[in-house]
């Protein structure tokens, strides 16, 4: 039989199997092939009044092609015979109603994956290689003509297999267990998967190591449930991110917020974040007080400034003037040095020109003078953030995982994929970095000051330095000691000039924190660790005092935590209120509200254009 088909595809035709009969009364058992898009049975004539969808296809051609295969058991050898057309007495099923093949790219039969292709794609697939890429490699590899569907097809199918029967989310679940992954989930009544939290375990690590500023933002497009997906990210001292968790959430609640930290919180233990940058999103801004209360919270500037410039193109300014305001005398206001100094610079931007618009003054007083201390320099400059105050960093992360996805529209396992693959490149770039530190150092670190710490703290703590200590002392603000934990010019001068030597000490923990296995502050938590798990123990025995009851509702308890798979769970309720793309902008990003209001402006074409006459001494 395969022999016959083999013969088939060669002439450019495909045979399929329509039955088999042996034990019928005749002599001879024969095999029955049929041409693929014929009809299977002989007798069979379509009924032209039954008609289906006019918009659908059909590979069916009522070609009646047919031909069967006759055993001869004395010669050990089959033959192939023709068969007799029911419908024209005398003929046989021998003739094509068709052209034959022509293109073989628009035959899955031809192009069907063989088990060393299969084998490739499924690689390529856990490595989140996004199909159209597979297609080039597989047929550059192969020299084969695989058409883009029949890839997309084999990596939903790739999918359901690796999920065997289980849900995506009970999947995911389990497979981050055995990953040693961080874990943290809520569920409705109904068992749908509400809230999700995942941290990979090397960033865990760093975190116990790195977890001076945290910076937190969500983005959407990420998921077929059209949920939230919040990532909290940290700093390392080599200049580069670390994701320390990400989290897909019901919605950005207060709750929901305040559930995330609460996760963040327990993988702190009792380490106190500096500083904790975000945008000024609403749940999250009132969250952040309930949870980290001696940890100080930061406002993006990037995005007030942008905000700020789409407030001013609403009310009717040009956007070239709206920029120029914030890059100049707005920008004074913000980067005032002293609370002092930022209200004489305030007070110069009512004076001025623009002290004219009520609605601007009222609004930069309402939505950013009220929250000065988040970020104002006058005040950040006293907080050590290590030079973080924009949520660039997490836009970043956005970007990244959203490149591994290659889908916005997947499911919570392939989110978790696309999530654990971007990590392992990410681990193996820190670690890089870091032993560039303990193996490489600049030229200029070998005498005073810098002799003694080469080598033991970050190449970026030095790279700072150097710039620093080319001011001069009147140029000296100290707030570089603040801000990153690092000596000041006139310090950095002061020990050139005695030639003396900075020790690690003279420079926060965090920059000589090479080794994020081992922190240098590790031992002061390892009592609060230690009497956390005396706690547990004694949980544990107050458990079984009081009985078999208790003991199997702390069960159930540790269960559900420890094994969530078991629960069964459903996958997230697909949102109706949600953020993020229109249906019919499917592959369209969702303009900012800056960019909306350059737009609106745009459309007002009867707005009298601004000379240059007009913008001289505004800003």
């Amino acid at each position: 039989m395969e022999g016959a088909k083999v013969i088939a595809k060669d002439l450019g035709f495909f045979l399929t199997h329509s039955s088999t009969k042996s034990n019928d009364g005749e002599k001879y058992p024969r095999i029955y092939l049929h041409f693929h898009r014929g009809y299977k049975n002989n007798t069979y004539v379509p009924d032209p009044d039954k008609k289906g969808r006019s918009n659908t296809k059909s590979l069916k051609d009522g070609c009646r092609f047919r031909v069967r295969l006759v055993g001869l058991p004395e010669e050990k050898t089959w033959m192939i015979d023709g068969v007799k057309d029911n419908h024209n007495p005398g003929q046989f099923c021998g003739f094509h109603n068709h052209a034959l093949e022509l293109y073989p790219e628009g035959h899955t039969q031809r192009n069907a994956f063989t088990n060393e292709e299969l084998k490739d794609m499924k690689e390529m697939e856990w490595a989140r290689v996004a199909p159209r890429k597979m297609m080039q490699t597989i047929n550059q590899n192969y020299g084969t003509h695989h058409n883009k569907r029949q890839f997309y097809n084999m990596t939903a199918n790739i999918r359901i297999e690796r999920l065997s029967g289980m849900t995506p989310s009970d999947w995911t679940l389990h497979h981050a267990r055995e990953m040693g992954y961080c874990i943290g989930y809520k569920r409705d009544d109904d068992r749908h998967l509400t809230h999700l939290f995942l941290a990979h375990p090397e960033s865990v690590r760093m975190l116990s190591a790195w977890y001076h500023v945290i910076l937190i933002d969500s983005t959407y497009k990420t998921n077929k449930y059209k949920r939230p997906l919040v990532e909290v990210i940290g700093v390392t001292p080599v200049k580069r991110n670390f994701n320390i968790g990400f989290a897909m959430m019901e919605g950005e609640t207060t709750d929901s917020y305040v559930w995330l930290l609460r996760e963040l919180q327990n993988m702190l233990g009792d380490r106190i974040p500096n500083a904790i940058l975000t945008d000024k999103e609403g749940g999250l801004v009132a969250a952040i007080p309930q949870v980290f209360t001696k940890s100080a919270h930061l406002l993006c500037i990037w995005h007030i400034k942008r905000n700020i410039e789409a407030k001013m193109m609403d009310l009717g300014i040009p956007q070239e003037v709206a920029r120029g305001v914030v890059h100049g005398s707005w920008k004074k206001v913000m980067e005032a040095t002293t609370p002092h100094a930022m209200i004489e610079e305030w007070e110069n931007f009512k004076n001025g020109f623009w002290g004219r618009n009520s609605k601007l003054i009222e609004y930069l007083d309402r939505e950013c003078l009220e929250h000065k201390e988040k970020w104002a320099c006058a005040y950040t400059n006293n907080i050590f953030h290590i030079g973080n105050t924009s949520t660039n960093r997490v836009e970043s992360a956005h970007s990244t995982l959203k490149a591994w996805l290659n889908t916005s529209t997947g499911g919570v396992d392939t989110l978790f994929l696309s999530w654990h693959a971007s990590i392992g490149g990410q681990v193996i770039e820190i670690r890089k970095e870091l032993e560039t530190c303990r193996t490489k150092t600049f030229k200029g670190a070998y005498g005073p000051p810098y002799g003694v710490i080469r080598g033991s703290v970050s190449l970026y703590a030095l790279e700072l330095m150097f710039v620093e200590g080319k001011k001069t002392p009147s140029e000296c603000d100290c707030v570089i000691g603040r801000t990153h934990g690092l000596p000041c010019s006139c310090r950095i001068n002061s020990f050139k000039g005695a030639g003396d030597h900075f020790q690690i000490t003279h420079l926060a923990p965090f920059w000589s924190t090479l080794d994020y296995a081992n922190p240098h502050d590790a031992r002061r938590f390892e009592d609060n660790d230690a009497n956390d798990l005396q706690i547990f123990h004694d949980l544990v025995a107050e458990v079984c005092r009081r009985g078999p009851s208790a003991v199997r509702a702390a069960k159930v308890a540790l269960m559900s935590q420890l094994y969530p798979e078991e629960e069964g769970l459903r996958e997230p309720r697909v949102s109706t209120k949600a953020k993020g793309r229109p249906p019919k902008r499917e592959n369209a990003r969702d303009p900012s509200w800056h960019e909306h209001a350059a737009a609106r402006q745009g459309r007002r074409s009867t707005r009298r254009k601004t000379s240059t006459s007009d913008v001289t001494g505004l800003y």
